[in-house]
């Protein structure tokens, strides 16, 4: 049975329990325990239980094996079971996260490792709490050891717990600990290591900094330790923080871009390490606010042209019709860093529809020539020509046909309204996805010239 279908049957479990009269008292997550697993992690859930039956850590008939396998909420990692070659022998280790049922306690981190036998727990850690936010790994000391860095949600969205640890022969050594609002492992400096980037936002005292921070030996014990290259600041208003990412900044420096989110808007924020300090370019300290990348739309950067830069987008005003924001579709104009001349730089202009998933790049001589309506009921987009400011006829139609939803014509009206005359007009296959068909129907109207070639280089599926 797939997880999906357990939440529906939870859904009819719950919904009979209300109706007659039953209270509710029970642990979600057991109800939604996955089946049986089957290969190789069977044999790891097997070694799991085996190790929690002989520690005797819980005595809960409501459960099988007395726990409830938990789920990381973010990141890359998102099953109880990781799977991951930490020491680099060629071998993976297993990572699985548990909780006891029955009650809310703290998850489990347990670590396996497979020998002739099979599978063996070799170490088993509580976390700080019963919400794991997520796992990451790095190389932090290039001794080509992966360490295990987990987060854990604490408090709320700007105050997690960040948990480090290393692989040892007897099992994991807590390296660090700090809290987070978000973090980013990778390589950030040219040290060939990877590196640790804290973005922790205090909304409290309006103070939201980054933390750059690198593997050394400690003189005084000899261990590996976090040590902080640099820290700095960013926009004070910053209540969250979304997107992080990895970018080329200038030739050999990377950077990271990330969205933040604050009262009426967003922002992007890049903080990289120069070689001597952490920049942070967007950020204007006098005011304590980035003012650089605003924009009033929860509009996310993005690395929408396939070159190793991040864009992030200014939002431009439409004429002539009311495009609400729940639709999420937005003309925008696309900016990018340019890490040698140290200066923003225009890239591009584009319709965007998150809706639907997808972009149509404009071009600049069209500037003031056109506007555009999204009919969210249809996943409908049309362009129009503006004559002396007021929307004329359609000269451009996307509409995105889901499996899901229900079926469609393939023909469309090409006028704006009954006043204008109808034209039907047959829809063509622009792209095919699993999940969505894109169509399209377009004019040969100058200024735009639209022909199927150029509508096909113009539209692009975000990723």
């Amino acid at each position: 049975m797939t997880r999906c279908r357990l939440s529906v049957l939870l859904c009819v479990v719950l919904t009979a329990m209300l109706f007659s009269g039953c209270s509710i008292d029970m642990d979600v997550e057991a109800l939604l325990r996955p089946p049986n697993p089957t290969g190789e992690q069977k044999k790891i859930q097997q070694a799991l239980e085996k190790y929690i039956n002989s520690e005797k850590k819980v005595n809960t008939p409501d459960a099988a094996g007395g726990y409830v396998l938990k789920y990381p909420k973010s990141g890359d990692y998102r099953s109880a079971f990781v799977l991951k070659d930490l020491d680099g022998d060629g071998e993976q280790e297993a990572i699985v996260f548990y909780g006891r049922s029955g009650e809310r306690s703290n998850i489990h981190l347990n670590l396996l490792k497979k020998i002739e036998e099979g599978w063996q727990s070799i170490y088993d850690v509580e976390g700080p709490s019963p919400d794991i936010d997520r796992i990451q790994f790095g190389d932090m000391n290039k001794d080509g050891i992966l360490e295990i860095l987990t987060g854990w949600n604490i408090v709320n969205v700007r105050d997690r717990q960040l948990i480090m640890y290393s692989v040892k022969k007897h099992g994991l050594e807590e390296m660090y600990r700090e809290l987070y609002s978000e973090f980013v492992v990778g390589k950030l400096t040219d040290s060939g290591k990877d590196n640790l980037l804290i973005l922790h936002s205090n909304l409290a005292e309006n103070i939201t900094t980054a933390m750059l921070l690198t593997a050394e030996i400690d003189k005084v014990t000899g261990k590996q330790v976090l040590i902080e290259l640099d820290s700095t600041r960013l926009d004070g208003q910053i209540e969250q923080f979304s997107s992080p990412k990895i970018a080329a900044v200038d030739n050999n420096i990377s950077g990271v871009y990330v969205d933040g989110s604050r009262s009426g808007g967003m922002v992007t924020e890049l903080i990289y390490w120069d070689g001597t300090q952490l920049r942070t370019p967007f950020y204007n300290s006098v005011k304590d606010i980035t003012e650089t990348t605003y924009r009033s739309v929860p509009l996310p950067s993005m690395n929408l042209d396939g070159d190793e830069y991040i864009e992030w987008p200014l939002v431009e005003p439409v004429k002539g019709f009311s495009n609400p924001a729940t639709n999420k579709v937005w003309l925008t104009k696309w900016q990018y860093w340019d890490g040698h001349k140290q200066e923003v730089v225009h890239d591009f202009s584009s319709v965007v529809n998150l809706t639907d998933r997808y972009h149509i790049i404009t071009e600049k001589s069209w500037d003031g020539l056109f506007t555009f309506l999204y009919e969210k009921n249809t996943h409908t987009l049309s362009l129009y020509n503006l004559k002396n400011g007021i929307p004329e006829k359609r000269i451009l139609i996307i509409q995105a046909v889901y499996k899901s939803g229900p079926s469609t014509t393939t023909t469309v009206s090409t006028n704006q309204s009954s006043d204008l005359g109808q034209e039907e007009s047959i829809m063509r296959e622009l792209k095919v996805l699993p999940d969505v068909k894109y169509m399209v129907w377009f004019s040969d109207d100058k200024p735009f010239n639209f022909n199927m070639d150029r509508v096909v280089h113009m539209f692009a599926v975000l990723q």
